[in-house]
């Protein structure tokens, strides 16, 4: 029983060593000599001179690996305790000033705050989160900026030039406006969309509103499919066909889209096949609505409805 257990540690310590040694995201444990990785010891050392150093990450993966020589080490269990517990901390602190940043108008700074909680624990989702929304204003900001920049030109130009192509730049500046003002509701998608559509009537080369409405059209839709909502995705996914009928990048993706959707649903067919059967079926036939060739579902359809 000692050996296996023995055994067990080892495969456990070469398997983090393994995943240590392969991933970039951590640096390299120098305290560890070779021929030292079964020693505890070594591993609480290095901990220790990592965290002195202020990287919490790699000292909290350093005693991981401890624990997986010595488990039942009490010294070693406190020991990451105490560095969870200060990386919490850490976060919570830089959160804050991050948010406060954010409430100043200062979003490099704030940026800055959220990519250190980032560096203190990859995985915190209220900083993946913000991030996000940083983003989406950052281009929000962006779109709005060209629009001023399309007034500035327009503004600028001669009278004579104003009066042979004001009437279409204007046209445009007005129709982008449009799209902002629907993105700031956001409680009417199908609005929001309609805006967009609009616009690509009047201006089918403005490739920067084309990919807005492929992106916005794909997202509603995965975001319809997770609720369940597959009426309203399969819409979705349509809507886009039709939109870029001959742009054949963009209808690959699409297909892509409607594949995976199939899929998903046939293994939620598989699932519930034994507890309920009638669920299975309705499963199986949205999946050949997302997925026609979906020759798994047709077959599972078709056995079901025979017995």
């Amino acid at each position: 029983m000692m050996q296996s257990s023995t055994l067990l540690s080892s495969l456990l310590l070469s398997v983090c060593l393994l995943l240590h040694g392969g991933c970039s995201s951590y640096p390299s444990s120098k305290g560890a000599k070779s021929g030292n990785y079964g020693n505890p010891t070594i591993w609480l050392n290095t901990a220790e001179a990592h965290e002195n150093r202020g990287d919490l990450q790699s000292a909290l993966f350093d005693l991981k690996v401890a624990r997986t020589v010595s488990a039942r080490d009490t010294k070693i269990n406190a020991a990451i305790k105490r560095v969870e517990a200060k990386i919490a901390a850490q976060s919570k602190k830089k959160m804050n000033q991050g948010k406060r940043a954010v409430r100043q108008g200062k979003l490099n700074k704030a940026r800055r705050y959220y990519l250190e909680v980032l560096g203190l624990n990859p995985k915190h989702k209220e900083a993946l989160a913000t991030m996000r929304k940083l983003d989406e204003r950052a281009s929000k900001a962006s779109m709005k900026k060209k629009v001023a920049v399309s007034n500035r030109n327009y503004n600028n130009r001669t009278r004579r030039s104003k009066l042979a192509k004001g009437f279409e730049e204007e046209a445009y500046i007005y129709s982008r406006q449009e799209i902002l003002q629907a993105q700031d509701k956001q409680t009417n998608p199908a609005e929001y969309l309609k805006e967009i559509e609009t616009h690509l009537k009047k201006f089918p080369k403005d490739k920067e509103v084309r990919d807005l409405l492929s992106k916005t059209l794909l997202i509603h839709a995965n975001t319809a499919f997770e609720e369940e909502k597959y009426s309203d995705a399969l819409s979705y996914l349509e809507q886009a066909e039709r939109a870029f009928n001959g742009d054949d990048k963009r209808l690959k993706k699409i297909q892509q889209q409607r594949k995976a959707y199939g899929r998903a649903l046939y293994a939620k067919g598989v699932r519930s096949s034994r507890a309920d059967p009638g669920h299975a079926i309705k499963y199986w036939e949205y999946a050949l609505k997302f997925d026609p060739d979906d020759k798994k579902s047709s077959l599972r359809l078709r056995n079901s409805k025979s017995m």
